[in-house]
């Protein structure tokens, strides 16, 4: 019951996280599990998200989406492509994190999705209403929002594959 519950609780973190930022989850998860001594007899997709090709695609897209967020013509979060890209994520990212503990996937990816949907929505107001005041103000909201993204992405990381 322990594994299922922290594996739901990193699911609904790790999918809130893809809400904030699409390639930020993946590429932790792809990192942490790459590190993981018994990746071998873990299973899909993560095994397909440790390998060293995925990680390798994975980092730089985190890196220039953490960037471009902060530009003025960076489109907006929650129209239908950037959904569905997040709401993807979102469900593959919660889904390595379960076959990794060797746990069904279903209900991990489904509570990704709709957490990366809910988060980019809430995120997305929030940034609208806080950042009128200019680009500056803008790039320091975004900021403050990768800060708290990988902060909760870490966390969530830890407890769905039994870190302390």
């Amino acid at each position: 019951m322990t594994i299922a519950r922290d594996l739901l609780w990193g699911a609904l973190a790790l999918g809130t996280v893809t809400g904030m930022r699409s390639m930020l989850a993946p590429t932790l998860v792809s990192r942490a599990l790459a590190e993981h001594p018994h990746i071998d007899q873990m299973g899909e997709p993560a095994r397909t998200l440790a390998m060293p090709r995925t990680r390798h695609l994975l980092t730089p897209l985190a890196a220039s989406e953490l960037i471009g967020d902060k530009l003025p013509f960076a489109p907006d979060r929650t129209i239908s492509a950037s959904m569905a890209v997040r709401a993807v994520s979102g469900g593959l990212t919660a889904a390595a994190l379960a076959s990794a503990r060797r746990q069904p996937i279903l209900l991990p990816a489904l509570l990704g999705a709709v957490a990366a949907c809910a988060s980019a929505s809430i995120g997305l107001r929030l940034r609208k209403r806080y950042g009128r005041s200019g680009a500056l103000a803008n790039a320091a909201l975004g900021s403050l929002e990768d800060c708290l993204a990988v902060t909760i992405g870490n966390a969530g990381l830890r407890r769905a594959i039994g870190k302390s």
